[in-house]
Parts: structure tokens; C-alpha cells; sequence
């Protein structure tokens, strides 16, 4: 029996990884029912009494969230970004594009594009096709507790969710106390769903795991045949390292 074709191997698990992350990116338009609590807009409400500020320094930064309504919004995801390659990653655990309302109820999202970009998401639909921007919102998780950050990590596109927590704004700062204006950054949430571009994004704090309850998980199927391509890929790397090692000894030998 001949040995394995790893550079065929590599090859198709790449294409496979390429064509089911591409596939996987739109998995919200394989979900053909949408639950009932998604026809629901968000709940911003006043806070009960005075609600202390967050804070926890991991990472590059120090942060303080001060909370300013309390928030809840259940709708389907169609858009995840994990700061993978974001300075804040420590303590933001996601960004969750999120739709609701007639897009839910009505199904208007099958026909749009949509994707989350790091710190803002992006719609595109043909002529004809309606979608409502006021029933969609990128929202930024954040948390200081370790096991509400994780829940937030589980979020899958496709899936349909309950999030609740506060709105809040952010400061963060290399230094705890930081006073130089020039050293801190500050970031405010949305509190209103008629806000555009800069600054219309919700920033929401995650207080316990409890406040992520995923309703309904999505369709799997692309993330597992992405994961498939991810494995044959790191197989045929594995078989090829080993295959030039065993050729190395035998030249060895040989010589």
C-alpha cells in the first residue's frame, strides 16, 4: 500500500477550511424559524437604586465600567467577532451582531448580508429587499468575572440568545488611577436605537454567566466541516514533519 498523498490531503482540507469558514460566516441564513422572544425589541430600563461601577485590570489595561440602564435584548446572532486580535481581549469577550423584530419574525434576513467587523457590523441587500437597520445592533459583551466572559465565548452565529446586563461606559488605562487625560481611553455606550456610525454600538456588562442563555443553538454543520478542514490540515503537517524525519534518519544510515 502506498503511502498517503499529503500534498493532496493538505490541499482538499484547505478548500474545505476556505469554502465552510465562507459558508459558516452566513450560517444565520440556514435558520429557517425564529423563536417567539425574538420578535421582542430590547429593554433598556432605569437602574434600581445605584449600581457601583465595575472594575479589574487584566491584560495591558485597567478598566472601570460605570453602569448606566439596565439592558436585555433576545434576538438571533448573525455575527460573531472573539477580539482575537484586539489589545482588549481580556476583558472583551465578544462582539454579537444581533437582529430582532419584523427581520426575526418576518424572516427579512435570509436575503441580506450581514458581518460583524471587529467594532462594527456591515448590511448589504439588493433593491427590493427590506430590512429594518433600528431591529439589528453590533453589541460589545464585557466582563471582569472569568465564567460570564466564557458564556459570552460560546456564542455561535446562527444561534438565537437572550442577553441582559448594563449599559455602560469604559475607561481603561495601562496604570489603575491613571489622571493624564492622554493616557486613558474612554468608550460610551448607545442608549438610543435612532444613533448612527461612531458610538452606536451598545456596551453591555456581563455581570454573571446567567446573563447569556442561549435559547436555541444554531445550525453546526459548516463549523464542523470548517474544524474537519482545520484537522486534515494539521494531519498532513503532522505526517509530512514526520515523513522528512524519517528520511533524514534513513540518509543517515545510509551515509
Amino acid at each position: 500500500m502506498g503511502k498517503p498523498d499529503l500534498k493532496h490531503l493538505f490541499v482538499f482540507s484547505l478548500a474545505l477550511f476556505i469554502l465552510s469558514s465562507y459558508k459558516y460566516s452566513y450560517n444565520y441564513k440556514l435558520v429557517t424559524e425564529t423563536l417567539p422572544e425574538t420578535s421582542a425589541v430590547p429593554l433598556q430600563t432605569a437602574l434600581e437604586g445605584t449600581a457601583a461601577p465595575q472594575a479589574c485590570c487584566k491584560g495591558k489595561y485597567c478598566w472601570t465600567f460605570t453602569p448606566l440602564y439596565n439592558y436585555s435584548a433576545a434576538g438571533l446572532v448573525f455575527g460573531v467577532s472573539h477580539k482575537l486580535a484586539s489589545d482588549f481581549d481580556d476583558v472583551m469577550a465578544a462582539d454579537a451582531g444581533l437582529l430582532w423584530g419584523e427581520n426575526a419574525v418576518r424572516g427579512l434576513y435570509k436575503d441580506v448580508k450581514l458581518r460583524v467587523m471587529m467594532d462594527h457590523y456591515e448590511a448589504r441587500w439588493n433593491y427590493g429587499v427590506n430590512f429594518n437597520l433600528n431591529e439589528a445592533a453590533n453589541t460589545h459583551l464585557a466582563s471582569c468575572d472569568g465564567a460570564a466572559f466564557a458564556a459570552a465565548k460560546k456564542i455561535k452565529p446562527g444561534d438565537q440568545v437572550r442577553l441582559k446586563g448594563w449599559l455602560v461606559n469604559a475607561r481603561a488605562s495601562e496604570k489603575p488611577g491613571e489622571t493624564d487625560p492622554y493616557k486613558v481611553l474612554n468608550w460610551k455606550t448607545s442608549v438610543s436605537r435612532d444613533d448612527k456610525g461612531e458610538g452606536a454600538c451598545e456596551l453591555l456588562y456581563l455581570r454573571s454567566p446567567s446573563d447569556v442563555e442561549i435559547l436555541k443553538k444554531g445550525p453546526r454543520r459548516w463549523l464542523w466541516l470548517k474544524w474537519l478542514g482545520l484537522a486534515g490540515m494539521a494531519l498532513a503537517a503532522a505526517l509530512w514533519h514526520r515523513r522528512m524525519k524519517q528520511r533524514a534518519a534513513e540518509a543517515e544510515q545510509a551515509g
